[in-house]
C-alpha cells in the first residue's frame, strides 16, 4: 500500500532546520575543492485513521490511534575541480557521497491492543555527479550554486537524488559573507528483498521524501 505520511500520520509539513556547510580549496590554484554539508530532518506526530489501510498483511480500522517517525539525515561530502576559473565566475565538476540515515516507524493502538510497525533503522550511502557554480555580479555580491544528482539500480536495490541549491551572498568584508538562498531535494530508495547486497539496504518497501524551502545563513572564510 502507497500512503502520504503527512496526511494520514500527521506528520509536520513544514519546519525550521539547523544546516552546516563547510568548503576548503587546497593549493595555489584553488581549483580543487572539498565540500560538506549536514541536516537533520526530524519529525513525529500522532493522530486517528480516518481511513482503513494495510501493512504487512495487518488491516488497522479507522478510529485507530497512531503514533508516527520519521528521522532523515543528510551528511554529504563532494570534491570537485574547476574547469573554468577567473576573477568573475568558477565552474566545477566532481563526485559526492551522500551518507542518508533514514529511520521511520508506527506504533498502532486499537481495541485489541497496541503493536509496532518497523519500517526502516539504517544508513544508506548514496554517490553522486557535482557540479558548482560562482559568478561574481558586483564587487561584493556572488551567485552560489550547486547540483548533485544521482540514479542506481544494484542488487535489488535502486536509488535516485536530485540535490538543488541557489544562493545569492553578499560580503561586506573580506572574510565575513552573509546568504539568502533556495535549497530542494528529492530521494527515492526502494529495496525489493531485504537480503540485498547493497550497503545499508536491510528493509522492503520504498520511501520518498522531498523537500524545498528557503535558506538565510551566515558566512566566515579563512
Amino acid at each position: 500500500m502507497t500512503f502520504n505520511a503527512e496526511e494520514l500520520f500527521d506528520l509536520d509539513t513544514s519546519l525550521t532546520d539547523f544546516r552546516v556547510d563547510a568548503l576548503y580549496r587546497p593549493g595555489k590554484s584553488r581549483r580543487h575543492q572539498l565540500d560538506f554539508t549536514y541536516a537533520s530532518y526530524h519529525r513525529d506526530g500522532s493522530g486517528t485513521l480516518s481511513e482503513e489501510i494495510d501493512i504487512n498483511g495487518v488491516t488497522y480500522p479507522v478510529g485507530a490511534k497512531v503514533e508516527s517517525l520519521f528521522d532523515f539525515d543528510i551528511i554529504r561530502g563532494t570534491y570537485s575541480y574547476a574547469l573554468l576559473q577567473d576573477e568573475r565566475m568558477r565552474i566545477a565538476l566532481g563526485l559526492g557521497v551522500y551518507a542518508v540515515p533514514l529511520e521511520y516507524g508506527l506504533e498502532i493502538e486499537t481495541a485489541g491492543g497496541r503493536s509496532s510497525v518497523n519500517g526502516a533503522d539504517t544508513t544508506l550511502p548514496l554517490p553522486a555527479l557535482a557540479l558548482r557554480g560562482e559568478f561574481k555580479l558586483t564587487r561584493k555580491l556572488y551567485l552560489n550554486a550547486g547540483l548533485d544528482a544521482m540514479y542506481l539500480e544494484l542488487g535489488g536495490f535502486q536509488g535516485s537524488l536530485l540535490d538543488v541549491n541557489l544562493a545569492l551572498e553578499y560580503r561586506p568584508w573580506k572574510h565575513v559573507g552573509f546568504g539568502l538562498g533556495y535549497s530542494s531535494m528529492s530521494v527515492h530508495a526502494e529495496a525489493e528483498v531485504d537480503s540485498s547486497n547493497y550497503p545499508g539496504v536491510d528493509f522492503v518497501g520504498s520511501v520518498d521524501v522531498r523537500f524545498s524551502g528557503l535558506l538565510l545563513y551566515g558566512k566566515l572564510s579563512f
